[in-house]
C-alpha cells in the first residue's frame, strides 16, 4: 500500500471526528489465516473503512514487523501506523512484554501529528494495556472489544491445549473495569463479563459484527467445484487458524468413518488456514498425521491461507463448511459461508448458535463427538435438495448481518460516549490507568494538545 501522512480532514457529526484504534499483534492489512490473524482483522478493517465513509478519522495504531515505522493508507480517512516494539517473530504471549515501548511510539507518534483525538478503540488484551496506559494522557472516552476472553477460553479448551496464562486472566480483567465502554460480539459474552469481572451492564454494548456481502454471495454449487478442480467430488470446507481450538481434528475422524472401507470416495475434506504453530507445535503436521493414520490423507487437502475471493469460491462449492469449534466468540465464516448459500454443521457455543440457524441454515452440534457431525453429514449427503434449500435460508439469514448495520451501530456509541463525557471522573470500577500501565512497567507522560478532562460515559 502507498505511504501516506497525512488525512484529509474529517467531516464527521458534531463530537466524533478522529478515533485513536489499537490492535497491537495484529494489523488489519495482514493476510488472512496466518499466525494470529482472523476475524479481528475482517472487523478491525471493516470497522475503519466504514467510519471513514461516515466522515470519521481513525488511525489504526499496529506493532510493525518490518522493525521500522511505517503509514499505510487504508481508506480515504484511515491509515494504518506500523511502530516497531520487538523483533518481529514473538508469539503473542511475549508481546506483553512489548506493551511499553508500543505504548511510548504511541505516544511519541501522537505528539508529533499534534492531531487531537475524540475517543480510543481497544481491540484485545494486549491493546487494552496501551489504551488504559493512555487513557489519562488523552483523557477521552475508550471503547475496547475483547473478541476473545481467556476466561472462557479456559474453560472450553479443547484435549491438549494450552490454558491462557493467569496474568492474562488478571490483565483482561482490569482492562474490563477501566474502560468507559465495552463493545462485545454477543449476549453471552457480555453475561460472561458481568459474571467474571464484575463489569457493569451500562458499560456493555451488544454489536453483533457484520459479513462482506458482494464479497460473499450464492452461486451455482456445480460450477464452483467445476472451477476448482473438483467437478467429480463433493466437499466440505473448513476455514480458519489451524489451531487445537478449531477443532480439526473432530472433522477428520468424522471423514475417515464416512468413508471406512473405501466408500464415498468422492468425498473431499479440504481444510483453509494457516498454521498458528501454538502451544510449541505445528497444528498442521499433527492433523496431517492423524489424517495419514486414519486411512484418509488423499481425501484432506490443506490450502493454507487463501484470499477472500478465492475462499468464496470454496465456500460456494462446499455440501456444508464445517466449523467444530470448542470457543468462537463470533462465527464470521460461519456469516460468510451461508452469505455464499453454503449450510454450516458447527459447535453449539455461543459465537456460533448467534449466526446458524438450527436445522434451517445448517445444524449445531453439542460436543465434539465425531459420530454426531457424521450424522449431519450423512444427513446432507443423502436428502436430495437439502443443500439447496439450507442454502437459501441461509444466504437470506446472512443479508440481515451488514458491515453497515455494525458501523453505524459502533459510530453511534462512540458519539454519545464522546458527547457525554462530563469531566468528572473515570467510569472504571478497577484500577486507575497509572496503576494498572505501571504493572507492565508503562510510563504515563502527557500528550500535547490532548490534555482535557476526564470522561465519565455512562452508554445504554
Amino acid at each position: 500500500m502507498a505511504e501516506v501522512h497525512a488525512l484529509p480532514e474529517p467531516s464527521s457529526r458534531p463530537g466524533l471526528s478522529r478515533v485513536a484504534v489499537f490492535s497491537l499483534h495484529t494489523s488489519p492489512t495482514a493476510s488472512l489465516g496466518h499466525s494470529a490473524n482472523g476475524g479481528m482483522n475482517v472487523y478491525i478493517r471493516q470497522l475503519c473503512v466504514g467510519l471513514s465513509q461516515l466522515g470519521v478519522a481513525t488511525d489504526i495504531f499496529t506493532r510493525s514487523l518490518a522493525g521500522e515505522k511505517r503509514v499505510e493508507q487504508l481508506a480515504p480517512l484511515s491509515r494504518v501506523i506500523n511502530l516497531p516494539a520487538g523483533p518481529p517473530e514473538l508469539d503473542k504471549y511475549r508481546l506483553l512484554e512489548q506493551v511499553p515501548a508500543f505504548t511510548e511510539g504511541v505516544r511519541a507518534f501522537m505528539a508529533e501529528s499534534g492531531l487531537p483525538y475524540d475517543a480510543m478503540y481497544s481491540h484485545y488484551w494486549l491493546s487494552g494495556m496501551v489504551a488504559c496506559a493512555l487513557r489519562g494522557p488523552l483523557r477521552v472516552p475508550w471503547a475496547h472489544t475483547a473478541h476473545t476472553l481467556a476466561v472462557v477460553k479456559n474453560r472450553l479448551l479443547a484435549p491438549g491445549d494450552r490454558p491462557e496464562p493467569e496474568v492474562r486472566v488478571d490483565l483482561e480483567g482490569e482492562v474490563a473495569r477501566c474502560a468507559d465502554l465495552l463493545i462485545v460480539n454477543t449476549q453471552a459474552e457480555a453475561l460472561e463479563l458481568v459474571r467474571a469481572y464484575g463489569v457493569r451492564q451500562e458499560r456493555l454494548a451488544v454489536v453483533a459484527p457484520g459479513c462482506d456481502l458482494g464479497a460473499f454471495e450464492p452461486r451455482p454449487r456445480q460450477a464452483a467445484r467445476d472451477a476448482l478442480g473438483y467437478a467429480e467430488q463433493r466437499l466440505f470446507v473448513f476455514a480458519g487458524r489451524l489451531e487445537r481450538l478449531k477443532g480439526v481434528d473432530v472433522l477428520i475422524r468424522a471423514l475417515a468413518e464416512l468413508t471406512a472401507g473405501g466408500t464415498r470416495p468422492e468425498l473431499r475434506l479440504v481444510v483453509i488456514g494457516g498454521d498458528s504453530q501454538s502451544s510449541g507445535e505445528s497444528e498442521r503436521q499433527r492433523l496431517a498425521t492423524l489424517a495419514e493414520g486414519l486411512g484418509v490423507a488423499r481425501q484432506v487437502t490443506f490450502t493454507g491461507p487463501l484470499p477472500q475471493e478465492r475462499l468464496a469460491g470454496y465456500y460456494a462449492a462446499a455440501e456444508a463448511v464445517l466449523l467444530p469449534s470448542y470457543n468462537e466468540s463470533f462465527g464470521l465464516v460461519a456469516l460468510e459461508a451461508q452469505a455464499s448459500g453454503t449450510p454450516v454443521i458447527a459447535s453449539n457455543v455461543p459465537g456460533l448458535a448467534l449466526v446458524v440457524s438450527d436445522g434451517r441454515t445448517g445444524f449445531l452440534v453439542n460436543g465434539h463427538d465425531p459420530r454426531d457431525y457424521v450424522e449431519r453429514m450423512r444427513q446432507l449427503l443423502a436428502s436430495p435438495g437439502l443443500v439447496e434449500a439450507m442454502g437459501a435460508r441461509a444466504a437470506r439469514r446472512a443479508r440481515g448481518f451488514s458491515w453497515d448495520r455494525t458501523t453505524e451501530r459502533v459510530h453511534g456509541l462512540l458519539s454519545d460516549a464522546v458527547a457525554k463525557s462530563s469531566g468528572t471522573a473515570l467510569v472504571g470500577s478497577g484500577s486507575s490507568p497509572a496503576e494498572l500501565a505501571g504493572a507492565v512497567g508503562v510510563a504515563v507522560h502527557p500528550i500535547p494538545g490532548q490534555l482535557r478532562q476526564p470522561a465519565a460515559v455512562s452508554v445504554h
